[in-house]
């Protein structure tokens, strides 16, 4: 009895593998909503005129923190990559359970961004539907 009650109270020690996990997964979360904040926010001048602000905070609270937060999450995603470069190299390639590995997936997450990125330089829909759709946030939906 002494015994299990001596290693239920042992704390585990912190892993790196753990923290860059959490890292990226809170990291995102904060990113995901300030930036849904700045998607909706009204221009600069028009956020200063109208004293626009979520939470306390104008938009340039809300930009500072979506800048700072984004340069963690790649950060953290960084360290990411790097623990986990095995695995992603595995995935790739292949193994023994796996030998064809999972290209067809990375090589459809490759052309899906890349196609995003394509869409969004020549303002092609999807994509210039968001940007369309965040415009009208910022200079029509705020003026009225």
């Amino acid at each position: 009895m002494a015994n299990a009650e001596s290693t239920a109270h042992v704390r585990p020690k912190i892993t790196g593998r753990a923290m860059s996990v959490f890292g990226v997964t809170f990291s995102f979360l904060a990113m995901l909503v300030s930036g849904g904040i700045l998607y909706l926010a009204p221009k600069g001048k028009v956020s200063n005129t109208i004293d626009w602000q979520v939470l306390g905070l104008d938009r340039q609270g809300w930009d500072d923190i979506h800048i700072v937060v984004a340069t963690l999450f790649v950060s953290f995603s960084a360290w990411h990559i790097a623990l986990h470069l095995r695995t992603f190299k595995t995935m790739i390639m292949g193994n023994r359970m796996c030998p064809q590995g999972h290209r067809l997936e990375a090589v459809i997450g490759l052309a899906v961004v890349l196609a995003l990125v394509l869409l969004t330089v020549f303002g092609l829909p999807p994509a210039s539907w968001l940007l369309d759709l965040n415009e009208f946030f910022k200079h029509e939906f705020w003026v009225r």
